[in-house]
């Protein structure tokens, strides 16, 4: 039986649990580990320190998802960012469009976007799922070319359902076969490999 897998912190439990959830499914899906890491101006010190989290990049890639306040954008966001790449990191902004000041300030994001970041759209702020606000903010960055990934951001199939097939249906009818190809397979393939995303918006 899987018990409390994702809050033990110890590297190898970690990994045995997963590998057993991953048998369980038979390979599909399979799931690889990852979290998001909340965003603070000493993030540097904390992944230098391995401390940022139980889970620190993206399925042992070199990307790391960050999680902003709601409300709230560091004015150090842009030196901390450059930190991390030069470190070799890639700072992921899990759902810019769910952030009032990336919504309303999306040159914001685009300053994070010049010093290597990318930015990851959740499925359901595409479907006015997550509230009008993020629906607006999540085709505005489309718009402007500051997307690059879509995910989940799923919680359970009741509370917060992942929704990743409808939303690449509605990317596709308004943005295009690319477009969907770029957000959902080609750039997350890429990532994770270590590589240039192939797809810049």
């Amino acid at each position: 039986m899987l018990r409390e897998p994702w809050l033990n912190e110890d590297a190898a439990a970690r990994a045995a649990l997963l590998a057993e959830l991953n048998a369980r499914l038979g390979g599909t899906p399979r799931v690889l580990e990852g979290s998001e890491v909340w965003f603070g101006d000493d993030l540097v010190e904390l992944f230098e320190k391995g401390a940022a989290g139980p889970l620190t990049t993206l399925a042992g890639s070199r990307a790391l998802l960050v999680e902003f306040p709601p409300g709230r954008v560091s004015p150090q966001a842009p030196a901390v960012f450059h930190e991390l790449r030069v470190l070799g990191v890639v700072p992921v902004v899990a759902h810019p469009e769910r952030n009032l000041v990336f919504a309303h300030e999306p040159e914001r994001l685009a300053a994070l976007v010049e010093r290597g970041a990318v930015a990851q759209v959740t499925a359901a702020s595409f479907l006015g799922e997550a509230g009008r606000g993020a629906l607006a903010a999540a085709e505005t960055l489309m718009k402007l070319g500051l997307v690059h990934l879509v995910a989940s951001d799923a919680h359970s199939m009741l509370a917060r359902p992942p929704r990743m097939a409808a939303a690449r249906e509605r990317v596709r009818k308004v943005w295009g076969a690319e477009v969907e190809e770029g957000l959902f397979v080609a750039n997350p393939k890429a990532l994770l490999a270590g590589e240039e995303l192939p797809w810049a918006g």
